[in-house]
């Protein structure tokens, strides 16, 4: 497996590390473009597994730290706590369609990318992302939800209200333990652009085949708002998996879980509907 590196930048100025991995095949293949979740990036737990996974199977994948996710470079860890704090979901919207301009421009991947066949695929809320992103995009053929919010708005009126008068909202209760911190930038995006964040919204413009994978177990974001998405989008194109007896994480927060039992089954059910509708 080959892996390329890349950086990007959007409007801002800021910057976004990118990491292209093939097989160094001589003709063009699909690519995968993964989105990461919340607190997490590109070289977190899994997604380097994943991607190694797709260039096995015969894809091109795309893995991206989002501009303002704290992680500096190619770090396997968030240090920059300012940059984090000022994140918002309008910021990695953005962050995206750089990616994926890169990708239709030639500026990434050019010879060997398949540019008719983008391919999504995100987590948690980056399955969120994607699934806004997907929704007004039509250079995107195929759509990969995992374990994907199904509402961006999850704080109650009193949380909002400490964070305004705060003008942050602590991720712990004790700044020793963790100075992760959300900014009222936050705040402000979801409340100004409900309307463009609605993903049941989004998830009924989309109609590219779409997968829609969930644990059954999931305490973080519960199987009924991949319910909720299918429900809302009302193609014949969607396809909703609910996994028994699998959360969130799938087992392999670490590989010593399971050794990536659960994670493989989630990587062959992705591959397979791939192969079905990727051709």
């Amino acid at each position: 497996m080959n892996n390329e590196f890349f950086d990007i930048y959007n409007d801002s100025g800021d910057r976004i590390r990118v990491e292209l991995s093939h097989p160094g095949s001589l003709r063009e293949l699909p690519v995968v473009i993964i989105c990461h979740s919340f607190m997490a990036f590109k070289d977190w737990g899994f997604f380097p597994y994943v991607a190694e996974s797709l260039v096995k199977n015969g894809y091109i994948a795309m893995r991206f730290n989002f501009s303002h996710n704290g992680v500096a470079g190619d770090g396997n860890r968030i240090t920059e706590f300012d940059r984090f704090s000022k994140n918002s979901y309008s910021k990695e919207l953005e962050d995206l369609k750089r990616v994926i301009d890169a990708v239709w421009e030639g500026r990434i991947g050019a010879g060997i990318i398949d540019r008719a066949k983008i391919i999504l695929l995100g987590h948690s809320r980056g399955g969120g992302i994607s699934i806004i992103h997907a929704s007004k995009d039509a250079r995107v053929k195929a759509l990969i939800s995992w374990s994907a919010t199904g509402k961006f708005d999850r704080w109650t009126g009193h949380q909002k209200k400490i964070w305004r008068e705060r003008g942050y909202l602590p991720l712990s209760k004790n700044s020793d333990v963790s100075p992760l911190r959300l900014g009222v930038e936050l705040l402000n995006d979801l409340e100004q652009n409900a309307e463009k964040f609605d993903l049941q919204k989004a998830a009924s413009d989309i109609f590219i085949p779409w997968l829609i994978l969930h644990g059954c177990a999931d305490v973080i974001i519960p199987p009924d708002e991949a319910k909720k998405l299918k429900s809302s989008s009302q193609s014949s194109l969607t396809e909703l998996k609910l996994i028994d007896g699998v959360g969130h994480m799938y087992n392999a927060g670490t590989r010593d879980e399971d050794n990536y039992k659960t994670l493989n089954m989630i990587i062959d059910i992705t591959i397979n509907w791939l192969k079905g509708i990727i051709k």
